[in-house]
């Protein structure tokens, strides 16, 4: 019984992480000209900003506080750069509440397409005498990234400790 309720976990934290990439996916797409974390501004200007870029390891994710956003775009006009930055908060939120240590990492751009990743501690991740099993990481060459297992890298900038699993999608808005 205690088997399946593991897996039963697993299975919930799969279909959040489901539903999590195609939210930030529809967020992305909406928001096409603030992708990239540029927006032209009256006169000409070119303010820049991150976009979706989330780069921060998963220590620093886990251990921060609920991300903030300020404007609240959705009852103030934004900027895209303002949409991009409150939807990326809105969605770190998402991950923070809905899977156990979740965090997320965006990397790319409107061109190529982001590689969203979700990463997730999970419990039922160990071995036989119930330690910890070491996470997948993938190299950038071509070789790994033609691979079914590519899915579930987790990426090196994010130093994902043991037992947090990461699963990787292809976001082109």
């Amino acid at each position: 019984m205690a088997s399946a309720v593991k897996y039963q976990t697993g299975n919930e934290a799969r279909l959040h992480v489901a539903a999590a990439i195609n939210d930030l996916a529809e967020r992305i797409r909406v928001n096409a000209a603030g992708a990239n974390g540029y927006n032209i501004v009256a006169g000409g200007v070119v303010v820049a900003g991150t976009g979706y870029q989330l780069t921060q390891t998963y220590a620093a994710q886990t251990s921060a506080a609920a991300a903030t956003y300020d404007p609240d775009c959705s009852v103030a006009a934004c900027t895209p750069a303002q949409l991009a930055a409150y939807d990326q908060a809105k969605w770190r939120n998402l991950l923070r509440a809905t899977l156990p240590g979740g965090a997320g990492y965006i990397t790319g751009n409107v061109t190529n397409g982001f590689d969203v990743s979700v990463m997730w501690f999970d419990k039922s991740a160990v071995d036989g005498s119930g330690t910890l099993l070491s996470n997948i990481e993938c190299s950038n060459l071509a070789a790994d990234q033609n691979t079914a297992k590519a899915r579930f890298c987790c990426p090196t900038g994010a130093s994902v400790p043991d037992g947090v699993r990461c699963y990787t999608a292809k976001v082109i808005p």
